[in-house]
């Protein structure tokens, strides 16, 4: 299979999904004040994905779990060490966050992002490797949930101990 067949071989609703996270990404190389729903808009989702890549999973029940927390358990750990809450600034009134520019969302959710399709396309493509392309991507399912997980726990710390900052001039 051609390159060009495999891309138009691809849902748009990909397309779409790829286009968001890239935006996203290259918003986050600068600097800016967010609303604290808007900085959980990520989270939510990869987290939502990663649940979602486990309850889809057709396969031995202690397997599937067993991958999924492995994945989730790496995930954590390096979502967690990712953030530095010291670097942040909080608006608790306005409910607004300051966070420094950064490449590593875009090449966080890229790299998700891009693991899941390679993954996905290799199982439809390659019946050979179907069961262990999906068992690779409940390891990226696991992952991306436990990163944003381990993230989050990093991040409301700080919010918890972050003292009032305003942010509305900034916003």
């Amino acid at each position: 299979m051609h390159a060009t067949q495999l891309l138009q071989g691809t849902p748009l609703w990909v397309y779409a999904i790829f286009a968001v996270l890239l935006y996203l990404g290259l918003r986050r190389l600068r600097s800016g004040v967010q609303s604290l729903a808007r900085v959980w808009a990520v989270p939510a989702v990869f987290i939502a994905w990663g649940l979602f890549g486990l309850a889809a999973h057709a396969g031995a029940p202690l397997e599937t779990l067993a991958r999924w927390f492995v994945g989730a358990l790496a995930g954590g750990a390096l979502g967690y060490g990712s953030l530095d809450p010291a670097a942040l600034a909080f608006d608790h009134q306005r409910r607004l966050v300051r966070q420094p520019g950064s490449a590593l969302p875009l090449l966080r959710n890229l790299g998700i992002f891009g693991a899941h399709y390679v993954l996905q396309v290799i199982a439809a493509i390659q019946p050979q490797l179907h069961d262990s392309a999906l068992g690779w991507d409940l390891v990226v399912s696991g992952f991306s949930a436990g990163y944003f997980a381990g993230w989050a726990v990093r991040f409301l710390a700080g919010q918890r101990r972050a003292p009032q900052t305003d942010l509305a001039a900034m916003a």
